[in-house]
Protein backbone atom coordinates (compact mmCIF):
# COMPACT_ATOMS: atom_id res chain seq x y z
CA UNK A 1 0.00 0.00 0.00
CA UNK A 2 1.71 3.55 -0.88
CA UNK A 3 2.75 5.30 1.92
CA UNK A 4 0.05 7.95 3.43
CA UNK A 5 -2.97 6.32 1.48
CA UNK A 6 -5.55 5.58 3.16
CA UNK A 7 -8.62 2.69 2.11
CA UNK A 8 -12.19 3.02 2.46
CA UNK A 9 -12.16 0.78 5.29
CA UNK A 10 -9.47 2.88 7.35
CA UNK A 11 -10.93 5.89 6.46
CA UNK A 12 -14.51 4.84 7.80
CA UNK A 13 -13.84 1.76 10.07
CA UNK A 14 -11.15 4.03 12.33
CA UNK A 15 -10.75 0.70 14.60
CA UNK A 16 -8.45 2.83 16.63
CA UNK A 17 -11.22 4.67 18.03
CA UNK A 18 -13.72 2.32 18.80
CA UNK A 19 -11.03 0.19 20.46
CA UNK A 20 -10.36 3.45 23.18
CA UNK A 21 -13.88 4.16 23.49
CA UNK A 22 -14.42 0.63 24.84
CA UNK A 23 -11.65 0.99 26.93
CA UNK A 24 -9.83 -2.27 24.70
CA UNK A 25 -6.64 -1.55 25.23
CA UNK A 26 -3.29 -3.81 24.65
CA UNK A 27 -3.83 -5.92 27.99
CA UNK A 28 -6.94 -6.58 27.68
CA UNK A 29 -7.30 -7.32 23.95
CA UNK A 30 -4.29 -9.76 24.42
CA UNK A 31 -6.19 -11.76 27.43
CA UNK A 32 -9.19 -11.73 25.41
CA UNK A 33 -7.28 -13.55 22.28
CA UNK A 34 -5.62 -16.20 24.38
CA UNK A 35 -9.12 -16.98 25.79
CA UNK A 36 -11.03 -17.03 22.50
CA UNK A 37 -8.28 -18.80 20.54
CA UNK A 38 -7.37 -20.99 23.27
CA UNK A 39 -10.95 -21.86 23.11
CA UNK A 40 -10.81 -22.93 18.95
CA UNK A 41 -7.70 -25.69 20.08
CA UNK A 42 -9.64 -26.80 22.78
CA UNK A 43 -12.75 -27.70 20.98
CA UNK A 44 -10.65 -28.92 18.24
CA UNK A 45 -8.54 -32.01 20.43
CA UNK A 46 -11.82 -32.50 22.47
CA UNK A 47 -13.29 -33.49 19.41
CA UNK A 48 -10.29 -35.57 19.13
CA UNK A 49 -10.08 -37.04 22.53
CA UNK A 50 -13.93 -38.47 21.99
CA UNK A 51 -12.68 -39.93 18.46
CA UNK A 52 -9.56 -42.30 21.02
CA UNK A 53 -12.06 -42.91 23.40
CA UNK A 54 -14.66 -44.03 20.87
CA UNK A 55 -11.64 -46.07 19.05
CA UNK A 56 -13.02 -43.97 16.03
CA UNK A 57 -10.79 -44.10 12.85
CA UNK A 58 -13.19 -41.08 11.42
CA UNK A 59 -11.15 -41.28 7.70
CA UNK A 60 -13.68 -41.53 5.33
CA UNK A 61 -16.70 -41.18 7.40
CA UNK A 62 -18.63 -38.27 9.42
CA UNK A 63 -17.75 -39.21 13.41
CA UNK A 64 -20.92 -38.14 15.52
CA UNK A 65 -19.14 -34.94 17.01
CA UNK A 66 -19.31 -33.50 13.41
CA UNK A 67 -21.29 -30.14 13.82
CA UNK A 68 -22.20 -30.91 17.68
CA UNK A 69 -22.11 -27.55 19.81
CA UNK A 70 -19.89 -27.53 22.43
CA UNK A 71 -21.76 -28.40 25.02
CA UNK A 72 -22.70 -31.67 23.27
CA UNK A 73 -18.85 -32.42 23.04
CA UNK A 74 -18.16 -32.11 26.26
CA UNK A 75 -21.43 -34.87 27.44
CA UNK A 76 -20.02 -37.06 25.05
CA UNK A 77 -16.51 -36.68 26.90
CA UNK A 78 -18.37 -37.19 30.46
CA UNK A 79 -20.15 -40.05 29.30
CA UNK A 80 -16.75 -42.03 29.05
CA UNK A 81 -15.85 -40.78 32.83
CA UNK A 82 -17.83 -44.16 33.63
CA UNK A 83 -16.06 -46.29 31.68
CA UNK A 84 -12.46 -45.43 33.27
CA UNK A 85 -10.48 -48.61 34.79
CA UNK A 86 -9.57 -46.01 37.66
CA UNK A 87 -11.10 -43.43 39.76
CA UNK A 88 -8.09 -41.37 39.06
CA UNK A 89 -9.01 -41.52 35.54
CA UNK A 90 -12.73 -40.53 35.80
CA UNK A 91 -11.66 -37.61 38.07
CA UNK A 92 -9.51 -36.38 35.49
CA UNK A 93 -12.81 -36.36 32.53
CA UNK A 94 -15.25 -35.31 35.05
CA UNK A 95 -13.66 -32.86 36.66
CA UNK A 96 -12.05 -31.41 33.24
CA UNK A 97 -15.54 -31.23 32.15
CA UNK A 98 -16.90 -29.35 34.66
CA UNK A 99 -14.37 -26.66 34.41
CA UNK A 100 -14.87 -26.85 30.48
CA UNK A 101 -18.74 -26.31 31.33
CA UNK A 102 -17.73 -23.03 32.87
CA UNK A 103 -15.24 -22.04 30.55
CA UNK A 104 -17.27 -21.90 27.44
CA UNK A 105 -19.79 -20.04 29.40
CA UNK A 106 -17.05 -17.42 30.06
CA UNK A 107 -16.30 -17.65 25.98
CA UNK A 108 -19.60 -17.29 24.99
CA UNK A 109 -19.91 -14.19 27.06
CA UNK A 110 -17.11 -12.66 25.75
CA UNK A 111 -17.56 -13.56 21.85
CA UNK A 112 -21.48 -12.90 21.61
CA UNK A 113 -21.35 -9.72 24.23
CA UNK A 114 -21.88 -6.58 23.94
CA UNK A 115 -19.29 -4.09 25.85
CA UNK A 116 -20.55 -1.73 28.09
CA UNK A 117 -17.89 0.25 30.83
CA UNK A 118 -18.36 0.77 34.15
CA UNK A 119 -15.94 2.54 35.88
CA UNK A 120 -12.67 2.02 34.08
CA UNK A 121 -13.36 -1.47 33.81
CA UNK A 122 -14.80 -3.03 30.37
CA UNK A 123 -17.94 -5.64 30.77
CA UNK A 124 -19.22 -7.98 28.11
CA UNK A 125 -22.91 -8.99 28.43
CA UNK A 126 -24.73 -11.20 26.61
CA UNK A 127 -28.46 -11.42 26.10
CA UNK A 128 -29.39 -8.27 27.63
CA UNK A 129 -32.58 -7.48 28.37
CA UNK A 130 -32.59 -3.44 28.50
CA UNK A 131 -35.38 -2.66 26.10
CA UNK A 132 -37.87 -5.05 27.87
CA UNK A 133 -37.86 -8.00 25.57
CA UNK A 134 -37.92 -11.77 26.25
CA UNK A 135 -35.34 -13.80 25.51
CA UNK A 136 -35.09 -17.98 25.21
CA UNK A 137 -31.03 -17.80 26.64
CA UNK A 138 -30.00 -16.10 29.87
CA UNK A 139 -28.06 -13.35 30.50
CA UNK A 140 -24.31 -13.72 31.51
CA UNK A 141 -21.41 -11.33 31.64
CA UNK A 142 -17.89 -10.83 32.09
CA UNK A 143 -16.27 -8.30 33.88
CA UNK A 144 -12.47 -7.65 32.24
CA UNK A 145 -10.50 -6.57 34.76
CA UNK A 146 -6.59 -7.96 34.83
CA UNK A 147 -7.16 -10.11 37.79
CA UNK A 148 -10.19 -11.67 36.71
CA UNK A 149 -8.77 -12.30 32.94
CA UNK A 150 -5.83 -13.40 34.31
CA UNK A 151 -7.60 -15.84 36.46
CA UNK A 152 -9.39 -16.98 33.29
CA UNK A 153 -6.74 -17.15 30.64
CA UNK A 154 -4.05 -19.85 32.85
CA UNK A 155 -7.60 -22.07 33.73
CA UNK A 156 -7.93 -21.75 29.65
CA UNK A 157 -4.81 -22.82 28.88
CA UNK A 158 -4.79 -26.05 31.81
CA UNK A 159 -8.23 -27.09 29.94
CA UNK A 160 -5.63 -26.91 26.94
CA UNK A 161 -3.06 -28.72 27.79
CA UNK A 162 -4.99 -30.99 29.37
CA UNK A 163 -7.01 -32.09 26.18
CA UNK A 164 -3.97 -32.27 24.31
CA UNK A 165 -2.51 -34.81 26.42
CA UNK A 166 -5.99 -36.84 26.21
CA UNK A 167 -6.20 -36.43 22.66
CA UNK A 168 -3.12 -37.35 22.46
CA UNK A 169 -2.01 -41.17 20.63
CA UNK A 170 1.24 -41.51 22.33
CA UNK A 171 -0.37 -40.81 26.29
CA UNK A 172 -2.28 -43.31 28.24
CA UNK A 173 -5.15 -41.39 30.45
CA UNK A 174 -3.00 -42.18 33.71
CA UNK A 175 -0.36 -40.72 32.53
CA UNK A 176 -2.55 -37.61 32.54
CA UNK A 177 -3.97 -38.12 35.17
CA UNK A 178 -1.56 -36.49 37.56
CA UNK A 179 -1.68 -35.68 40.87
CA UNK A 180 -0.75 -32.02 39.67
CA UNK A 181 -2.84 -31.90 36.84
CA UNK A 182 -5.86 -32.91 39.05
CA UNK A 183 -4.97 -30.11 40.98
CA UNK A 184 -4.70 -27.74 38.55
CA UNK A 185 -7.61 -28.68 36.87
CA UNK A 186 -10.30 -28.36 40.39
CA UNK A 187 -8.72 -25.06 40.31
CA UNK A 188 -9.81 -24.11 36.91
CA UNK A 189 -13.10 -25.55 38.02
CA UNK A 190 -13.47 -23.43 40.60
CA UNK A 191 -12.55 -20.00 38.75
CA UNK A 192 -14.13 -20.60 35.90
CA UNK A 193 -17.25 -21.99 37.36
CA UNK A 194 -17.39 -18.65 39.90
CA UNK A 195 -16.94 -16.07 37.08
CA UNK A 196 -19.50 -18.16 35.04
CA UNK A 197 -22.03 -17.65 37.54
CA UNK A 198 -24.84 -14.94 37.94
CA UNK A 199 -24.08 -15.25 41.39
CA UNK A 200 -20.96 -14.43 41.44
CA UNK A 201 -20.08 -10.28 42.71
CA UNK A 202 -16.93 -8.64 40.60
CA UNK A 203 -16.79 -5.79 43.24
CA UNK A 204 -15.65 -8.21 45.96
CA UNK A 205 -12.45 -8.66 44.29
CA UNK A 206 -12.05 -5.35 43.53
CA UNK A 207 -12.33 -4.53 47.47
CA UNK A 208 -9.68 -8.02 47.20
CA UNK A 209 -7.26 -6.34 45.43
CA UNK A 210 -7.46 -3.00 46.68
CA UNK A 211 -7.14 -4.03 50.29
Amino acid sequence: MVEGFKSKVHEIGRADEIDRALSLDERTSKQIASIIIFSGNIEFHLERAIWRLDNQDPRGQRPRTDARPIIALIEMLEDHAQNCNSSKEQDLITTWCAAARGGFTIRNNIAHGVTSNIGDTLVLMRNPQWQGEIRKRGFGDIWCDEYTMDLIRQSFAVLLRTIVGMSSPEKQLPDVASPEIIRALREARSILGEFASQDYNPSFDVARQSG
